[in-house]
This record gives structure tokens, C-alpha cells and sequence, in this order.
């Protein structure tokens, strides 16, 4: 372990970066990146995109940044005119340098010091960026090599532990701690109204959704007052569906406005340095825009890093989707498994097939099972894909709940978190109607007339007003949403009738349905045993506690099935679904 004192920085306490190793910062902008382009020895440097290439580029005569644009003609005059040879590349020009190295007839393995910076990007950015891990088929064959993040998710390629890479974390003797405003809301345009009420001064919005900002801009009227900061294809889309032209695929301050909009591509490696601290604020809209989600762990804190003279405040507005099914680590672990092994069944069949018609058969069907987005286009097994869809759907998990939300920045070591909410106006007369009901029947009665009123499909406002009549009562909101005003009046609202009815209900809801399906399959065999486990793990996960114990016969809730008995064991055969 590395400990920093305020003030100091990596080149503080080390002269270089040590091979086979994975630097783990705890605190962003300690000069990782800096210390290994001071360092005395040739180095190419992998970031995950390109404005940290020309910022940095800005500041070191002696860097050639690669990326699109730059052609193999202009690495090697680079590589034939300097001793010391410092690259930058993003990771789909990493063969660009790689081609150059061998036409100049030097050993890129042996020759170059390669640093993979802000490594947790590899495993964030590889389901819709397939070339950012190709560096990493290379990178064990550099003598020398090692990885940097501020936030490193765990890699499971086996390759770390057969090459015996070690972590070095680098923590602070000081409360490093960023404070932040965690805003929960059912309505993101009424929160940012709100917010820009209260503050006059400079804004910096990272939303990773070019739609959701214009929506923002337009809004609020703060088009003339804006500059948004983003990929090309986004630019060129804010400027021809949408007439917008303050719009960047590079940073400076010279472009800056009051309001200034940020996409992913801006997230992560890239320092922003202002003769002031502006506000900073992050947006997530699971219902609008999926990729607006951030990772509190990675995403939140790279952006907060990115301002290197500091921030006025912090803020993050977020709205969560119920309707979103969590799942663990293991869970996922699980089905990844299931998905390989069934793979692995279909392709036997396909090497042990006896004429080409079988074989073209079997592989068709390869190419359209699950497993194959965990490969590689040669079919080895991709261990970053899998990273990245266990992280992705955990933290998609996340967002199922503002009670998950609150417990991941609690539990974060970079934030000082204060929780608020943006919510109905309190003051509404229905629900002072209600407040003044004396018994409890009255006032779900009148709770559930005015839920009756509301008009679908549901607008963010309607959606917000629930749950503000939520937070009275949420027993009587969840019932009206699972039995109906009707069969409410029926049971005259007696709650334990309500509860009995509900619980029938939940079990075969949507979510239930979904996962059940998810892991039983028509055509196989199933233990009694395997019934009740994966039954009753999937209630608990939806949070359903049935009153009566779960016997194995549930399956026929769902499924027309037969019963067996193998070796003495009993269970049933699935014939087809039921629901």
C-alpha cells in the first residue's frame, strides 16, 4: 500500500510504475498518468478515449497521440526521429502503433513499457466497443507492463493470476471524501428545474445522453447559454435533428458556458482545468435513457476527479425503475455458466457431426445462443465481456431502489452523501382530504378513489403523485396496484383478505413469470429438490413471502408438467407453459 499526503502526488514516492502490477488509486488525479510520461523509458500508454489524448499531448512536446486521423506514416517518422519514445493510444489504434513498430524493426514487446489506464473501462465500454480489450491479447507479452485506475473493477481473465500480477493500492492519510447531494426523484426535469433555481453560477451536467440534454436545454430555455461536450456522431445529431451548434468533441475553456453539458466520452480521464470550481451536476434516468445510469463506484467518482482545482458542489439527481429484476453476482455467475454449458453441448454436436447439412445445423444455432457475445470473433472465450455483463447488470440492480441507491454511496469510500428528495407538492388538497380521514378504512377508501382517477398511461407527474400518496399508505397503493379498485370494494378492504389475495397475485406476476422462465426449460427434468430452492430464490429476491410452505407442485403454477422418479428421486418433466 501507497499512503499520500495531502498535497503530494505519485512522483512523490516512487520513481516509477513497477511491472506486472495493478495500481489501484483510491483518489483520482494522484499523477499516474504523469508520473510514467516523466519516467526515462519508452512507454505507450492505452486510455480509454481520446480528448485525455489531447489534453495531454497539450502539455508534452515529446507525446505522439494515436487515434483515428493519425496515420502508420506518421508514427514511424515519430518512432525513427526520438530515442525516448512516449505514445498515447486509444485502445483501437493500439494496432496502428504495433504495425509501425514492426516496420522500424523494433521489438514492441521488449522496447516499450505498456500502462493500460483507467483499466475498469475495458470491462465498462466492451459490450458496445468490442476492439477495447484487443491491447490485452498483446499485453501479457510485453516484459514489462502494468495497469492503472482509480476505480478498478476485478478482472477474471486467468492470465492475471498465471503471470502473478499484484495489487498496490494507493490510499490518503487525509478525508478525501467528496460531499454530494443525492437527490431522489419521480420527475428529473421538476429536480433540475428546482436546482437551477438555487444556483446562478457556472454548471457542469454529466449526462451521457445527447436527447436527455437538448430535452434539458430546451426546456429550461438555456440553448444560447449552453456548450455540450461530445462524441462526433452526437454532435453531428444535436446539429442536424435539432439545430443545435454549441457543440465540442474537444474541450477548452475558451468554449465554456454557464451551462455546460457532458457525455460519457468525458467522463473518464480527462482534466478539466478551470480558474474556478464550478457546480457539478450528474443525471441518471433509468425509464428515458438506459445508458444514463451511472456506476457510483467508477462512473460518479471519475467525473467528480476530472476537475483538478475542485468543485463548488455536487450533485446527483436520479430516478429508479422498480420494474428493473435484481440479481447477484452469483446469480449472474450462474447463468453465464449455464449459457457456456449449453454452448459447449451444442458445439460437441457440431465437431461429432457425421454430414455437412448436421453440421451447418448445429452451427447456425451456435451463432444465436447467448454465449457467443463472451467470445472473441476467433471463439476464445472473452473474460472481459463477462466482466462487463456481471457489472452491468449489478449495477443496473442498483437502480431498482432508492433504498439500493442510498446504501451504495453510504457504503462508497469516496463520498460524504446527503439524501434529498424531490417529490409532489405536500400541500395538495386530495391528499389533505385524506390526512383528515379518522379511520383507517375512510382514508383508503379515499386513497383509492384518487388512484382510480388518475389517467394511463402514467406521466412523470401522475407517477410522482403516486408515490407521494404512496408515502402515506404504501400497503393500500401496492394492493390498488395488484388487485384493482374492484376487487379492493369486494374484500371491503380488509387487509388481511387484501394481503392473502396479493401474495396469490405477486406469484405469478411479470417479474415471477420472467425469472422462472428465465431458468426452467421446456423439454428438461427437474429435481423436487431443484423446484423449491430456485422457486423460493427467486420470491425472496422479489421480496414474496407466501404464507403456506413451497412445495414442489408449484412448478404446476406455471408449467403443464409431468412427474418422474430417477434412482429414487422424484420431480417433474416440463411439457409447456401455462402462463
Amino acid at each position: 500500500m501507497i499512503t499520500l499526503a495531502k498535497g503530494q502526488y505519485l512522483s512523490d514516492v516512487m520513481n516509477e510504475i513497477p511491472s506486472n502490477c495493478i495500481l489501484s488509486k483510491r483518489i483520482p488525479g494522484c499523477g499516474a498518468t504523469t508520473l510514467e510520461l516523466d519516467t526515462n523509458r519508452s512507454s505507450i500508454i492505452v486510455v480509454p478515449n481520446v480528448p485525455v489524448i489531447v489534453s495531454k499531448c497539450n502539455k508534452y512536446d515529446n507525446l505522439l497521440g494515436v487515434y483515428e486521423g493519425v496515420n502508420q506514416g506518421q508514427i514511424i517518422e515519430y518512432l525513427r526521429e526520438n530515442r525516448i519514445r512516449k505514445i498515447m493510444t486509444t485502445p483501437e489504434s493500439f494496432s496502428k502503433v504495433k504495425s509501425a513498430c514492426e516496420k522500424c524493426n523494433i521489438n514492441i514487446y521488449s522496447d516499450f513499457f505498456l500502462l493500460m489506464d483507467e483499466c475498469h473501462q475495458l470491462i465498462k465500454d466492451v459490450d458496445y466497443r468490442i476492439d477495447i480489450v484487443m491491447p490485452m491479447n498483446d499485453f501479457f507479452r510485453f516484459n514489462r507492463k502494468a495497469l492503472v485506475s482509480a476505480t478498478p473493477i476485478g478482472f477474471s481473465d486467468p492470465r492475471f493470476e498465471e503471470n502473478h500480477f499484484e495489487i498496490i493500492e494507493v490510499t490518503a492519510d487525509y478525508d478525501y471524501r467528496q460531499d454530494i447531494t443525492v437527490t431522489h426523484t419521480y420527475n428529473i426535469a421538476k429536480a433540475v428545474g428546482q436546482y437551477l433555481e438555487s444556483h446562478n453560477e457556472t454548471v457542469c451536467f454529466f449526462v451521457n445522453s445527447v436527447v436527455e440534454i437538448y430535452s434539458i436545454m430546451n426546456q429550461f430555455g438555456l440553448l444560447e447559454d449552453s456548450a455540450v461536450y461530445c462524441a462526433p456522431k452526437s454532435r453531428s445529431k444535436l446539429k442536424n435533428e435539432y439545430g443545435f451548434t454549441n457543440a465540442y468533441t474537444e474541450w477548452s475553456a475558451e468554449t465554456m458556458k454557464k451551462y455546460n453539458f457532458f457525455t460519457g466520452r468525458f467522463f473518464t480521464a480527462f482534466d478539466l482545468e478551470l480558474p474556478y470550481k464550478p457546480d457539478l451536476v450528474m443525471i441518471t434516468d433509468p425509464f428515458n435513457a438506459e445508458y444514463t445510469m451511472l456506476d457510483i463506484d467508477t462512473d460518479c467518482i471519475q467525473i467528480c476527479g476530472r476537475f483538478r482545482n475542485g468543485i463548488n458542489s455536487a450533485t446527483h439527481i436520479y430516478r429508479v425503475n422498480p420494474e428493473i429484476i435484481a440479481k447477484s453476482r452469483e446469480q449472474m455467475e450462474w447463468e453465464i455458466s449455464a449459457h457456456e454449458f449449453a454452448y459447449t453441448t451444442i458445439q460437441t454436436l457440431y465437431n461429432s457431426a457425421e454430414n455437412k447439412e448436421s453440421r451447418f445445423a448445429f452451427g447456425a444455432v451456435l451463432e444465436t445462443l447467448p454465449f457467443r457475445k463472451f467470445q472473441y470473433p476467433d471463439f476464445t472465450k472473452n473474460w472481459f465481456a463477462i466482466d462487463n455483463e456481471i457489472n452491468e447488470v449489478l449495477v443496473q440492480s442498483q437502480y431498482q431502489s432508492d433504498i439500493f441507491l442510498k446504501e451504495w454511496y453510504t457504503d462508497c469510500h469516496f463520498f460524504n452523501p446527503t439524501f434529498t428528495k424531490c417529490g409532489y407538492d405536500e400541500n395538495d388538497e386530495k391528499l389533505k382530504i385524506v390526512s383528515k380521514c379518522r379511520s383507517v378504512k375512510d382514508k383508503r377508501r379515499k386513497m383509492v378513489q384518487i388512484l382510480s382517477e388518475i389517467e394511463q398511461p402514467y406521466s412523470e407527474y401522475a407517477l410522482d403523485y403516486i408515490n407521494s400518496v404512496r408515502a402515506i399508505d404504501p400497503f393500500i397503493v401496492e394492493a390498488y396496484e395488484v388487485l384493482g379498485k374492484e376487487r379492493i370494494e369486494e374484500l371491503n378492504y380488509n387487509q388481511k383478505k387484501m394481503n392473502e389475495e396479493m401474495i396469490l397475485a405477486q406469484r405469478k406476476g411479470n417479474k415471477v413469470v420472467r425469472l422462472i422462465k428465465n431458468y426452467f426449460s421446456i423439454g428438461k427434468d427437474y429435481l423436487n429438490d431443484t423446484i423449491v430452492n430456485e422457486i423460493s430464490r427467486i420470491f425472496e429476491t422479489l421480496n414474496i413471502h407466501p404464507e403456506k410452505e413451497i412445495k414442489p407442485s408449484i412448478i404446476l403454477d406455471y408449467f403443464q408438467a409431468m412427474p418422474f422418479k430417477n434412482n429414487g428421486k422424484r420431480g417433474y418433466r416440463l411439457v409447456s407453459e401455462l402462463v
